[in-house]
């Protein structure tokens, strides 16, 4: 009978370490993937309440004007630059009477700005109403 030398392993292979170090790299690049992924989608999301939050500010400014300044804009309210450090936005306001229904006016804001290579932009809409002025006769004075 012969007694078989029983092999004792020790360590581990060059094929177990590589398919380790395979395992590692595949695991750390997902990882990363999705951090980049959060942090492109937190920085929208801050851009996008910064955006928003400047169209609010131009269309509560409109709110406080009156029906004859709503018909007529000035050239500063219509259009314009942010104060630093939010001079990189931009605004266009238009405020148009509804033929159909005296007093209200569809107000439209756009604030454009640069993000990176390409130009970007959000809009906001909404309506005011304004009471009209009352026609007076002549009589009873």
């Amino acid at each position: 009978m012969r007694l078989r030398a029983s092999r004792v392993r020790k360590g581990i292979s060059l094929f177990e370490a590589v398919a380790a170090m395979a395992i590692v790299g595949v695991t750390a690049v997902s990882a990363l993937s999705a951090v980049a992924g959060e942090m492109r989608t937190a920085a929208r999301a801050r851009k996008a309440l910064e955006v928003e939050a400047l169209a609010t500010s131009r269309l509560d400014f409109l709110a406080l004007m009156s029906d004859q300044q709503l018909q007529n804009l000035p050239d500063s309210v219509a259009k314009g630059t942010f104060d630093a450090p939010l001079d990189s936005y931009k605004w266009v306001t238009t405020a148009t009477p509804l033929a159909t229904q005296a007093g209200i006016y569809d107000i439209r804001i756009q604030v454009d700005w640069k993000d990176g290579v390409k130009d970007d932009s959000y809009g906001i809409h909404s309506y005011i109403y304004r009471r009209p002025p009352l026609a007076t006769s002549g009589r009873g004075q």
